[in-house]
């Protein structure tokens, strides 16, 4: 046989779409690869199951394949063990003796194929690695009562028990790739464990694309052959395949021919099979990624679907999955208290409060300068109770400045611990690995946040040397009442000189009038107390405008921490909750049904 043309890939979709299940399948494959790409991020020993993202990547290969090769044509396959009379169905329906008969060892080792409608089917038996000499057309102008069946291609698989090497891998291969898979059991063998084990268990979900049909029915009576049809459908239904077809037939007689040849025409016609068979994979897999979502068990609907390797660690199981999907939709995003005890840690850790105080001292001290009364400072210094201001002052700032390069030390691990209560309310309520990775993103950038905390204090602190304007006028006003007071002290020293001591004569009176001393020294005393009063006053307003500042400082450095909480922890985390946002819409739109 020699391929045709492969069609497009528009076209190939146009006539999925046409049967109706192109559009949804295509969206649920797409799906299924956001699945894998979000898993691989967060595969490992507690993580995705790396065999159960292999499957996967396995089967979006194997889906993109069938899709883009030939959609008018269907690949059913006829399976069996040795001595089941598949081979001679398969000869039977194709009207020719193509593959070889055996009854009491395995002949079969090659997959034969029978193509009805031949062109386009190239690249799909090259795909299904069907060897070139055991492909077979019915093409012929005799068969033009079989027209129905065109686009058919009909497999004779190796016999499932062959111990002729590479017949039992070929068989997994093809029963992995067919879009429609018919079972050939006869009445000795058809309760055949490894049958139902290897094969038919596996494919739990997929009743839609599996028949199952009883052979050699010609040598049983009426009453055995309805013992056996019971039989075979409680064993189908307990391995999950409830809707999966019972044909009886017998290749001798030809019975129950007619019925099969009617199920592969539907197959057909209706171009349904090859997506329905992606459909039911994609169902099987994406059942096996339920674990991995909160209210897992709701999307284990089929027995046999859930290996065991893809459950994640410390997974709650079906009595605790629907307590977790309640706390799971609540925690799409941080709550905003969260963040707030957040911020609140950041400036506790950073002292922010602390830094706030400093500054309000800092302006004080440096205020006194302008609008200070000068002797009452003195008057301070001298009797020790305020240390030397200057030097305080820069302590003040070098303390400022020491605390913009960020918090160390205990600070640090305060930090570490505002991290982890974080993650504790925001990780345990998500399943593996999402509390993982969830607390993993909290802690992400860890490291930077003290050098991030010291320069958010750093760009929330005023100039160092701010003064403000009317600082200069009250300290001109402060230096004219200091001058008048040491004219006062001079002008008593003179009239004591020359009033009392008569140091020189012809001084006038204004110089040497004792009696002007308790009226100048009232006038100091004025002077003095006017000094004080200003300075306290003045002070006063110094210390509302230094809490203002203090408070709008406080306000903007945690502001600052806001933004530093937002960018190094908030935003991570939220980031990776909003992968198992999108990890859970894909898995919803993968899984179709649910």
């Amino acid at each position: 046989m020699t391929g045709a043309a492969v069609p497009g890939p528009g076209s190939e979709f146009a006539e999925l779409d046409a049967a109706g299940t192109g559009a949804g399948l295509s969206g649920r494959l797409t799906a299924l690869a956001g699945l894998i790409q979000i898993g691989a991020a967060r595969s490992g020993s507690d993580g995705f199951s790396k065999k159960l993202l292999h499957d996967s990547e396995e089967l979006l290969a194997r889906a993109g394949e069938r899709l883009r090769l030939s959609a008018r044509h269907t690949v059913v396959a006829l399976a069996g063990g040795t001595g089941s009379g598949k081979s001679s169905l398969f000869n039977r329906l194709a009207g020719a003796d193509f593959s070889t008969v055996g009854v009491t060892r395995p002949i079969t080792r090659d997959a034969h194929a029978c193509v009805w409608g031949v062109a386009g089917s190239g690249p799909l038996l090259e795909w299904l690695a069907v060897p070139r000499r055991y492909r077979y057309a019915r093409s012929s102008a005799l068969d033009r009562g079989e027209e129905a069946m065109a686009g058919l291609v009909l497999l004779d698989l190796p016999d499932h028990d062959s111990v002729v090497a590479g017949s039992s891998g070929q068989v997994d291969r093809l029963v992995e790739l067919a879009d429609l898979m018919v079972w050939v059991l006869d009445p000795q063998k058809y309760a055949d464990s490894a049958v139902h084990r290897r094969f038919l268990v596996p494919l739990a979900g997929h009743a839609e694309v599996v028949a199952v049909v009883l052979n050699q029915t010609d040598l049983l009576t009426e009453d055995q052959t309805e013992d056996c049809i019971s039989d075979l459908r409680r064993l189908l239904d307990s391995e999950g395949l409830h809707e999966a077809a019972i044909l009886v037939t017998s290749a001798v007689t030809g019975t129950g021919l007619d019925e099969l040849r009617k199920l592969l025409i539907d197959a057909v016609t209706q171009r349904r099979a090859a997506s329905a068979r992606i459909s039911a994979d994609v169902d099987v897999v994406v059942a096996r990624f339920a674990p991995y979502v909160d209210a897992a068990t709701a999307l284990v609907a089929e027995p046999g679907l859930l290996d065991p390797d893809d459950v994640p660690p410390a997974w709650p199981g079906a009595g605790a999955g629907s307590e977790t999907a309640a706390a799971g939709d609540s925690t799409d995003m941080i709550p905003a208290a969260a963040t707030s005890q957040l911020v609140d840690a950041f400036c506790r850790a950073a002292g922010v409060s602390g830094v706030g105080d400093s500054l309000e001292s800092a302006r004080e001290l440096r205020a006194i300068d302008y609008v200070g009364w000068p002797v009452a400072w003195l008057v301070d210094r001298l009797t020790g109770r305020d240390p030397v201001r200057k030097t305080r002052l820069g302590k003040l700032w070098a303390e400022l400045r020491t605390t913009t390069a960020g918090p160390s030390g205990a600070q640090q691990a305060e930090i570490d611990n505002a991290l982890t209560q974080l993650a504790d309310e925001v990780g345990p309520p998500l399943p593996k690995p999402w509390s993982r990775t969830v607390r993993a993103a909290v802690r992400s950038r860890a490291d930077e946040i003290p050098a991030a905390l010291g320069t958010a204090i750093g760009e929330s602190l005023p100039a160092e040397g701010k003064i403000e304007p009317w600082w200069w006028l009250i300290g001109a006003a402060q230096g004219l009442l200091l001058g008048a007071v040491i004219v006062g002290l001079a002008w008593i020293g003179v009239i004591v000189a020359f009033g009392v001591f008569h140091a020189a004569a012809n001084v006038p009176r204004l110089f040497a009038d004792v009696a002007l001393i308790p009226w100048i020294c009232v006038m100091l005393a004025a002077f003095l107390f006017l000094g004080w009063l200003t300075a306290s006053g003045c002070m006063n307003l110094v210390r509302t405008a230094a809490r203002r500042e203090h408070d709008q400082v406080e306000s903007e450095m945690r502001a600052q921490m806001a933004v530093v909480a937002r960018e190094m922890v908030v935003a991570p985390a939220e980031q990776e909750l909003s992968e198992y946002h999108r990890f859970r819409e894909d898995l919803r739109t993968a899984a179709a049904r649910y």
